[in-house]
């Protein structure tokens, strides 16, 4: 269970990083107050009527009596972050590769029976301990 909610939280981690540092656009465009076309990261189309208005009367009187609006939406992402690793202190540089390998040995796998004293082999027998100080399981 603490496994799965670590991912879960680290998976949200990394969203919020990436959504936290990416820019994007809206673009809404208006006819009276119906949403005509509606876009993200480029420019909506405009509708048919004010389109055939500027051809038709001039761009001068299609500002006059244009009932179309647009509406952006901006929003700016972070972009104070540190991308360049050229000028990362020898500090930094050893916490990050001490980090890096405590991390990575976490997931190497162990043998499943380890014997840490497999090679040795058992000491000798000289006499008989239990009989000598006369202790039984009972």
């Amino acid at each position: 269970m603490k496994d799965i909610i670590r991912h879960i939280v680290a998976f949200a981690m990394a969203f919020l990083v990436l959504f936290s540092t990416i820019s994007f656009t809206v673009d809404m465009h208006f006819c009276g107050k119906h949403l005509v076309d509606f876009s993200v990261f480029k420019k909506a189309e405009t509708c048919v009527m004010s389109a055939m208005m500027a051809d038709a009367m001039g761009e001068q009187m299609n500002m006059d009596m244009d009932c179309c609006s647009d509406v952006n939406i901006v929003q700016l992402g972070q972009d104070d972050l540190k991308i360049s690793f050229e000028k990362i202190s020898f500090e930094h540089q050893y916490f990050i590769a001490s980090f890096l390998s405590s991390y990575i040995d976490l997931f190497e796998g162990l043998d499943k029976y380890v014997v840490p004293f497999k090679e040795y082999p058992p000491p000798l027998l000289v006499q008989d301990v239990i009989i000598l100080e006369q202790q039984f399981l009972i």
